[in-house]
């Protein structure tokens, strides 16, 4: 899984909230069941809001040249993510993306010292478009067209490949159209 800020034009980004901007707001109110047709997936437990954040994304950090098929491009490495957000799901229309935040370290050491604006990096899950209780979270994968694999996401405007949105192509050209769209225009 890759954040696919790239495919996206600047005027279809969501202007995402802070997810340390308010106390208030609780986060990870999702949970992990089966989809209809992919697996395992991550499902919003209440309304989630434009803009929002959905939850941290915590893993383990893996070098650069780390692959599988859960992990995120973080901080110039790899993310290997825990549950639940291990299980999203790709769609060519989705509903959530990948946002890194840059804060400022506000805790103390052990010896009483604070830190002096040491930066932190985390990774936040952000949605795109309001979400109803009960709704599949999805991002877009946006892997290269090297790495592309059939899309089975059912959305109107389904690529065919999971690959990005500029590399499809190329991914095409190189890999022909897949049966999934195939079977859709027969």
């Amino acid at each position: 899984m890759t954040n696919n800020d790239k495919s996206r034009s600047f005027q279809e980004r969501v202007d995402a909230i802070p997810p340390f901007s308010t106390r208030r707001t609780r986060f990870d109110r999702v949970h992990v069941a089966e989809t209809n047709n992919r697996g395992l997936g991550v499902f919003a437990d209440a309304p989630i809001k434009r803009g929002r954040a959905v939850g941290r994304v915590l893993g383990d950090l893996k070098s650069a040249d780390f692959r599988s098929h859960y992990c995120v491009e973080f901080a110039n490495a790899v993310l290997e993510p825990k549950a639940p957000y291990r299980f999203l799901n790709h769609c060519c229309e989705p509903n959530c993306e990948f946002i890194e935040w840059e804060i400022e370290d506000q805790a103390e050491s052990v010896l009483g010292e604070t830190p002096r604006g040491r930066k932190i990096f985390e990774l936040w899950l952000h949605a795109l478009r309001d979400i109803q209780k009960g709704e599949e979270l999805t991002i877009d994968y946006g892997w290269s067209w090297r790495f592309a694999i059939p899309c089975k996401c059912g959305a109107p405007t389904c690529r065919g490949w999971i690959c990005r949105l500029d590399e499809l192509e190329l991914c095409l050209l190189n890999r022909g159209v897949p049966e999934t769209i195939r079977d859709k225009s027969s």
